[in-house]
């Protein structure tokens, strides 16, 4: 699925945000349009068919793990993930969670608001220690900190959140990040291609 993602990358650089179960046939119908997915819905009894569905359809799922009801990310939490719902990997906020992941093997995206400059602040001071495999800035329209933020980061940049129009999405891509996540299922049927 690695694999699978970076390739993916090259010919669109959307990631859907699937927040509603219907939303799955909506990815599906424009995947060739999405890299890949992140799951924001369903819960202990069916994520698994949901990872299943869509990764048979070339997307690869990544979970955001604090949004699927009953489930409890401890390691036995963990291993269920990997070993049984399998995605291609992981978004959380937290980050006790991203080296447990990553002992684990899997994918992991570190998702970061940035609510004020002391976040800001404290990411690029924190930025060469943080494990995650790509770090996810939210919302989308800073692309100045973006642009800052990309310079300073080894670990690639992803961003989403109030992200309504094409034109958004070009401008995050131009000041540094490397694909934009939405759910606004318009963009998803448009597309974005190679930017």
């Amino acid at each position: 699925m690695k694999i699978l993602f970076k390739n993916n990358l090259k010919k669109s650089k959307l990631i859907g945000a699937i927040k509603h179960p219907k939303s799955i046939d909506r990815a599906i119908k424009y995947k060739q349009n999405l890299a890949a997915v992140i799951l924001m819905t369903g819960n202990i009894l069916t994520i698994k068919d949901y990872v299943k569905v869509l990764q048979q359809e070339g997307l690869p799922v990544i979970l955001h793990v604090e949004k699927i009801g009953g489930l409890h990310v401890d390691d036995y939490g963990m291993d269920f993930l990997i070993e049984y719902v399998k995605p291609f990997a992981i978004v959380t906020t937290k980050s006790n969670l991203i080296n447990k992941a990553k002992s684990k093997g899997i994918f992991v995206i570190q998702r970061i608001f940035l609510i004020d400059t002391e976040v800001y602040d404290h990411l690029v001071e924190t930025v060469k220690h943080i494990q995650p495999d790509i770090i996810e800035i939210m919302p989308c329209r800073v692309p100045d900190l973006l642009q800052k933020l990309s310079e300073v980061s080894r670990i690639p940049i992803i961003t989403g959140g109030l992200l309504s129009t094409t034109k958004h999405a070009i401008n995050a891509l131009e000041h540094g990040a490397m694909a934009v996540t939405t759910s606004n299922t318009n963009l998803w049927k448009s597309g974005l291609g190679k930017h």
